[in-house]
């Protein structure tokens, strides 16, 4: 089930239940009635994950990622991957840094022209992201 935030334009997906009806506080479902709220889903850790589409870069030109940079706020480590055509997606971890400033850096064979981007928190800690800044750098020739 997908919840669509209609103030904030969050959404969330729920997949380990079956709700029939949702309210802002409870979700109900014919196993019973659950609050909203919490830093766990039924003591599970809560994934975030944000996935922006595949698209044309720049140019047509094949395009090499030089450095991810974001600005974000939390603790621990995230996942940052970049995704190609069909079901490509290469996967980098990184941590997250007091200053609010960090870097991922990502493989330096990747080629593409269109390309998407996801980020995820695996341990399900909160974060904060204001921007994330990818460096690209095209290719002088290679189009195919």
């Amino acid at each position: 089930m997908i919840i669509c935030n209609t103030l904030s334009g969050a959404v969330s997906e729920y997949s380990g239940h079956d709700f029939q009806s949702i309210i802002p506080t409870h979700g109900g479902s014919s196993d019973g009635l659950f609050a909203f709220g919490g830093d766990t889903d039924a003591g599970e850790p809560i994934v975030a994950e944000i996935r922006l589409p595949a698209t044309l870069r720049q140019s047509t030109l094949k395009q090499q990622i030089q450095m991810v940079y974001l600005s974000m706020r939390g603790q621990g480590e995230a996942e940052f991957s970049v995704l190609g055509p069909g079901a490509q997606a290469w996967s980098y971890r990184f941590a997250l840094r007091d200053s609010e400033q960090t870097r991922c850096p990502v493989g330096k064979g990747i080629r593409e022209n269109y390309m998407g981007f996801a980020l995820r928190t695996p341990e399900g800690q909160a974060f904060t992201l204001d921007r994330i800044e990818v460096m690209t750098a095209a290719s002088k020739t290679r189009r195919v």
